[in-house]
């Protein structure tokens, strides 16, 4: 389907945009942004001439280093804190998947990359800033079903990753806060912390995403460093041998989704090269953020691996000796983790208002939505105590088809589409061939994760008990 329904760049969701604010921070339909998407261009020079005004009037956009930054701060976070315990799981094998999935998620944000250019050259409404590029990819590559499929995924996704952070900050808070008030237990914490970020979540979208992105990378990379010199301090004090055990499919394809949530930053990569001035770099931006991403999450996987072998933690910070780093490295991801809270909730509870029509400026509608998915997210978390579940549901369902398999599918399926004027586009077998094989081992891999991680959620020996259960 060559998508050519022209109301879509003009729809309140999708029309295109010249504002300079961060693409995701602003609100769909804002009326402020109302038919800059149905203004005519007669020619290249004026499509030229306007996107050059836009961008001057309001700054530069992100150039390859800052988009660099925003991929590696987007993926760097709480997936590194469940990596040991994934690798473990996995076997050696794990550290080898590790680095597969990095070099693969990769290549699909480089298809991504590769697609939207394609959505530029063929769509004059699309060459300024789009609000939801993804689903503008899927909508033009098959049609209305695919972006509303894609636009589901990235809110499950966001959703779920917005609860693991919940609940890794509970456990972080009780870890630093044990000696003071060893009577409160992670799921009060838990409680405690939805109720300290409920109020900045009324208040719309954060600002300054350059300061943010560049605060969640460095505090990750920091807590990183910290972690991994705590390793190898317990690593030259311990004199027993490291314990290990065979794991079956199970907690193989468990691992697998965990894995693949560290690398669960896909979603907003079309938005990260739709704010860029040269989007034709891309693809570096996309190779400096990886290797920083894999420059950080490699040493802690195997140090985890290596020095506490099965004694390992589902949060690898809890098996750490207690010493100062290991308080530095809980105080830089608490940080980390509130600061990306408010980040990806953001657009769920934006998605939701359009839902429900709440109106943009603030209201005490937008306060009662928000609070209620708070609540939602409470209710979710306490019910599924253990983050790592949610963790291997998140990243082998969604994770998987937006990183995975969307990316090449969309790609092929533009390349392959033919109109009057278009370049005609030739995808060489080797790569076909490649994409095909991510395709297929992103959808046999991720419904593999995703069923065992529903049992392992359900099932009755392991099912945890919920933090509201009366009895023990």
């Amino acid at each position: 389907m060559s998508g050519n329904g022209k109301g879509f760049g003009n729809s309140a969701r999708y029309q295109s945009t010249g504002s300079r604010d961060p693409i995701w921070t602003r609100v769909s339909g804002d009326p402020g942004n109302q038919g800059l998407g149905d203004s005519s261009r007669t020619s290249a020079s004026d499509e030229k001439i306007q996107l050059q005004c836009s961008t001057g009037s309001h700054g530069k956009g992100l150039n390859v280093t800052s988009a660099a930054v925003f991929i590696a701060g987007e993926m760097a976070g709480s997936g590194v804190l469940a990596l040991p315990r994934a690798v473990v799981e996995a076997g050696w094998i794990g550290l080898v998947l590790l680095i597969v999935f990095c070099i693969n998620a990769g290549y699909g944000g480089s298809r991504l990359g590769a697609c939207w250019a394609i959505i530029e050259e063929r769509y004059p409404e699309h060459r300024e800033r789009v609000r939801n590029p993804y689903a503008t990819i899927a909508y033009r590559a098959v049609g209305r079903w695919g972006s509303l499929l894609v636009s589901g995924c990235i809110q499950f996704t966001l959703f779920g990753a917005g609860t693991v952070y919940l609940q890794l900050s509970s456990t972080i808070f009780k870890d630093l806060m044990d000696d003071v008030l060893p009577q409160v237990g992670i799921c009060l914490w838990f409680i405690f912390i939805a109720i300290l970020l409920v109020v900045p979540m009324w208040l719309g979208s954060p600002k300054d995403f350059w300061v943010v992105g560049i605060g969640a990378l460095l505090t990750t990379a920091f807590a990183c460093v910290f972690i991994f010199s705590q390793m190898v301090i317990d690593g030259l004090h311990n004199t027993e041998p490291v314990p290990f055990k065979n794991h079956g499919f199970s907690s193989f394809f468990l691992s697998f989704g965990t894995i693949l949530f560290a690398f669960g930053g896909a979603s907003t990569f079309p938005t990260i090269q739709n704010d860029m001035v040269e989007k034709q770099h891309f693809s570096k931006s996309i190779v400096i953020g990886f290797s920083t991403i894999m420059a950080l999450y490699l040493p802690v996987a195997a140090g985890g691996y290596f020095i506490y072998g099965e004694a390992v933690d589902p949060n690898v910070i809890l098996s750490l000796g207690h010493s100062s780093l290991v308080s530095m490295a809980n105080v830089l991801m608490a940080i980390h983790l509130i600061l990306a809270f408010l980040i990806v909730i953001n657009p769920v509870c934006q998605e939701l208002e359009e839902i429900f029509q709440v109106p943009h400026e603030f209201c005490m509608k937008r306060c009662i939505l928000r609070t209620i998915m708070m609540c939602i997210m409470v209710f979710v978390g306490e019910t599924i105590p253990k983050f790592g579940k949610i963790l291997s549901l998140v990243g082998g369902s969604t994770i998987t088809l937006l990183t995975f398999v969307f990316p090449s599918l969309f790609y092929m399926i533009l390349c392959d589409q033919k109109a009057g004027d278009w370049p005609q586009r030739h995808i060489p077998l080797h790569m076909r061939v490649y994409m095909w094989e991510l395709i297929i081992i992103g959808l046999v891999g991720g419904s593999a994760s995703t069923y065992n991680a529903i049992l392992d959620i359900f099932s009755a020996e392991s099912m945890a008990k919920p933090c509201y259960w009366p009895w023990p």
